[in-house]
């Protein structure tokens, strides 16, 4: 189970280091030939963000391949473990703050011919995302009161904001424009950044 768990993880984070360099392919244009620079800095740092995070899957990926290939897995007991499933939980934000950036994207872009390959990024990324929360909650329960795993796992507290807060509630079909009272608001809650919960 923990073997198979580690395989479908590696194959969500190949897809979606794949899929964020869709995402960049689509928006460099956009940065290069924004009208102003606000919307180049905005652009230009949502990119920013996801090449960051692209540099972690680089890390990341071969340390689960190698977790994957080797016999016998490594012990659940060693720093190295721990810090492999800290790894995977940080990216675990990754994809949460993927799929935001996606869905601000289809906010912006909506009715225009980016629309469809966003929304196809998004649906597999919402997809990934929810699988990633499932097997790391296997993985918790798995390995729940061994000596080194009793380091707690950040849990994703993005997840209690109120949904009037969530960017998704503007990306809706039913939703018009936010007021900009909650954009106001949703930016303060998002100065905890992915690269701030790792120590």
């Amino acid at each position: 189970m923990v073997t198979l768990s580690f395989s479908q993880l590696e194959n969500i984070f190949k897809r979606n280091r794949q899929a964020l360099n869709e995402f960049k392919d689509i928006i460099t244009p956009v940065i290069e030939n924004a009208k102003d620079d606000h919307e180049r800095l905005y652009w230009h740092h949502i990119y920013e963000e996801e090449d960051h995070r692209h540099d972690r899957l680089d890390h990341l990926l071969p340390a689960l391949h190698a977790i994957n290939e080797n016999e016998p897995p490594i012990s659940p007991d060693s720093s190295e473990f721990v810090h492999l499933l800290q790894d995977i939980s940080l990216e675990k934000f990754g994809l949460h703050n993927f799929l935001e950036h996606l869905d601000l994207s289809l906010y912006t872009f909506k009715d225009t011919e980016l629309e469809e390959p966003i929304r196809s990024l998004r649906d597999m990324t919402a997809s990934d995302y929810e699988e990633t929360k499932q097997l790391l909650e296997e993985l918790n329960e798995d390995f729940k009161g061994t000596l080194q795993y009793n380091a707690s796992v950040p849990t994703d507290e993005k997840e209690d904001i109120d949904e009037n807060l969530k960017v998704d509630a503007y990306t809706s079909s039913k939703s018009e424009a936010p007021a900009n009272k909650n954009i106001n608001e949703f930016t303060k809650r998002k100065q905890l950044t992915v690269g701030s919960l790792k120590k």
